[in-house]
């Protein structure tokens, strides 16, 4: 007995250390990245590092703001698209996933079989055809557009992880509610959508990080009007006049505050729909 709580010991430090080590190893390039934005230009790749910075300064935050004025802008287009691409995904992915999960036809596992497909392909796939269809009927740098193909390429896994969850949930309490009269629509809306708020609001998550961070597209279909974050961040990387790397890195904090305090929020709404859902269950 006393061997098997020592291995267990041993196995907890070991897991712990492991949490440790990737933790560490993942906050290094964001502490990085954050104490470089305060720092004066010449001691960002000063050698040795330092990792308190020696001098502090705002300069780099108020020269972001004054040299690049299409930044709040193209902050407020990123938003713009992240959240309407997490609800028009949850609007389209729900109620198909709901009917892949209760119909067993094979029509509708052929067509899930052709999501599958359809998201095997990568994005420039997608992006050489669409560029001079997009260009000829004049709907680049639009918003919609990004809406539109960020939706169209997350539908299909967001659908089939929907599908999965929604097996999860008995079939019997379905018909309990049909026998007491209830309609489909009222099924769906009542029952299978609050089940559902757990996996939603992960979801949430992975298409509104996706939609936020999304650079491909956005650098194929915007110019000037949708302009996101990551393509003007990508600009700024490629400037005739060099490169600032303080208002790089400013630029970078303040296009990881709206996307951190979004997940912050949202996973309290994870826990307490997951805390929930066990009480209910």
């Amino acid at each position: 007995m006393n061997i098997l709580n020592k291995k267990k010991i041993f196995q907890s430090l070991f897991y712990y250390f492991l949490l440790i080590c990737v933790v560490i190893w993942s906050i290094i390039p964001i502490y990085f990245v954050v104490s470089s934005s305060f720092k004066i230009p010449r001691d960002i790749f000063g050698y040795p590092p330092s990792i308190i910075p020696v001098e502090t300064t705002l300069s780099n935050y108020v020269n972001l703001f004054i040299d690049s004025p299409e930044f709040m802008p193209a902050i407020r287009n990123s938003g713009i698209v992240a959240l309407s691409s997490m609800l028009l995904t949850i609007v389209i992915c729900l109620p198909a996933a709901y009917v892949f999960s209760r119909y067993k036809q094979s029509l509708f596992r052929q067509i899930a079989i052709l999501l599958i497909a359809i998201r095997m392909f990568p994005p420039l796939v997608i992006s050489v055809p669409l560029f001079p269809i997009l260009n000829q009927l004049k709907l680049s740098d639009n918003q919609i557009i990004l809406i539109i193909l960020y939706t169209t390429f997350e539908v299909s896994i967001i659908t089939l992880i929907l599908k999965s969850f929604i097996d999860s949930i008995p079939f019997e309490v379905e018909e309990a509610a049909y026998i007491d009269g209830a309609r489909m629509d009222q099924v769906f809306f009542y029952m299978i959508l609050p089940l559902s708020k757990p996996v939603l609001v992960g979801i949430s998550i992975l298409v509104g990080t996706y939609a936020w961070n999304e650079f491909q597209f956005a650098f194929l279909f915007t110019s000037v009007n949708a302009k996101t974050t990551p393509v003007l961040i990508g600009e700024m990387v490629g400037a005739l006049t060099g490169i600032q790397w303080g208002i790089l890195f400013a630029a970078s904090v303040v296009q990881f505050i709206p996307a951190l305090l979004f997940l912050w929020i949202i996973q309290n709404q994870l826990i307490h729909g997951m805390a929930v859902g066990a009480i209910k269950g």
